[in-house]
């Protein structure tokens, strides 16, 4: 029997952290995720050496649970392109009242941009056997999904995306099933 391997997937688990790296030798590819807690604080470091631009590219994420509902969040992203147009920099909090939750992002996009240029607001309410979300950019992009549980791995939802100034609008409903 030959066996023959192109692509190559380890993950394992020591005290508390993950580490999973996946190499496609046939690419000449590879990435890898490292994931844990240190006093408390929720850290995550990714990185690959091939992104959207053929390069390298990692980021750093971390997030901290204060109690009471509150969470806040922090992440740095570097990305192979030259300009550093798609470095970015984030600092967000979620907040969570019952079976609502409210989050906020602020992001500096690129290497010349600040903190605020662009943003993501959001709203979501989970009950029962139903879930619904609002969610809102700095560009009017919105968001909305409605989700009913019908019970027997089924359930019925609608959604609606709508991109301020484009054609790429989307509005469905249907039924999802799972087995």
């Amino acid at each position: 029997m030959l066996f023959r391997s192109e692509d190559v997937s380890i993950a394992g688990s020591i005290a508390g952290w993950s580490v999973a790296m996946t190499s496609d030798q046939e690419n000449s590819t590879s990435s890898y995720k490292i994931s844990g807690a240190v006093a408390g604080v929720s850290l995550t470091l990714t990185g690959t050496d091939n992104d959207d631009n053929g390069g390298d590219a990692s980021k750093i994420a971390a997030s901290y649970a204060m109690g009471n509902g509150l969470t806040l969040k922090g992440s740095v992203e570097d990305e192979s392109k030259a300009d550093g147009s798609e470095d970015d920099s984030t600092l967000g909090l979620s907040y969570a009242m019952g079976d609502i939750t409210v989050g906020y992002t602020t992001i500096k996009p690129g290497s010349d941009g600040s903190l605020g240029d662009e943003w993501d607001f959001s709203v979501a309410y989970a009950a029962g056997a139903t879930s619904a979300s609002f969610a809102l950019d700095e560009t009017d992009a919105t968001t909305i999904i409605v989700d009913h549980a019908l019970g027997g791995g089924a359930s019925a939802f609608a959604a609606m995306h709508d991109k301020a100034g484009t054609a790429s609008d989307l509005t469905t409903v249907g039924l999802n099933f799972a087995f």
